[in-house]
């Protein structure tokens, strides 16, 4: 009899250790929660670079307007003012989204600081080892990176070439953003649930 007890406790044990679902200790609940020292910091570093990206969504979109507008006024190697007004509006859009890129340079620098001071073990959330935290905000901030340098490239060029071929080249590289990957949105929806924002 002793050995059947045995032997159903190691099943049931060998279920739980193997189980896809693990369960966590001592989660901490954090949404509707006042929370203090890094964690609050950090928490409030994810808030920013949330607003930073909506802030540089609603730009994207304004520079889809303006690319439009300047591949519509330019029909051939003349530059008409209507053109000249355009791709300096465009200018306006680049800086501002320079502007963003050394924001979350600096974010990501605080999040990698602060998540560095945490020397013990315990997670400042839920789930993520805190240098996850500054990992992720060092790979948004390089995506953001590239893509404003691809942007500044397309405004120095847009005004001068007037073939359809180049126009669409332009539009379509401003429009899908081929150096923001896929997963990013992804990857910032997991950090807002982390941090307790979702």
């Amino acid at each position: 009899m002793d050995c059947v007890k045995k032997e159903h406790q190691t099943q049931v044990m060998s279920k739980e250790q193997f189980s896809p679902i693990s369960k966590l200790s001592q989660t901490k609940s954090i949404q509707g929660r006042n929370l203090t020292g890094s964690a609050r910091h950090i928490r409030d570093l994810v808030a920013d670079i949330h607003k930073n990206i909506q802030i540089w969504n609603s730009l994207h979109l304004e520079g889809i307007t303006l690319l439009n507008n300047i591949t519509q006024a330019k029909q051939d190697e003349s530059y008409s003012e209507i053109l000249q007004e355009q791709c300096d509006k465009l200018e306006i859009v680049c800086k501002e989204l320079d502007n963003i890129v050394i924001n979350l340079a600096q974010i990501a620098q605080q999040m990698k600081i602060t998540a560095g001071l945490e020397t013990d073990k315990e997670k400042l959330f839920a789930t993520w080892p805190n240098s996850k935290f500054g990992q992720v905000a060092e790979s948004i901030y390089s995506a953001y990176s590239n893509e404003a340098k691809a942007k500044c490239k397309i405004l120095e060029n847009v005004a001068h070439y007037y073939t359809e071929s180049w126009k669409m080249l332009f539009l379509a590289s401003w429009v899908h953003q081929p150096f923001l990957p896929e997963n990013l949105t992804t990857v910032l929806e997991s950090m807002l649930i982390e941090s307790g924002h979702r």
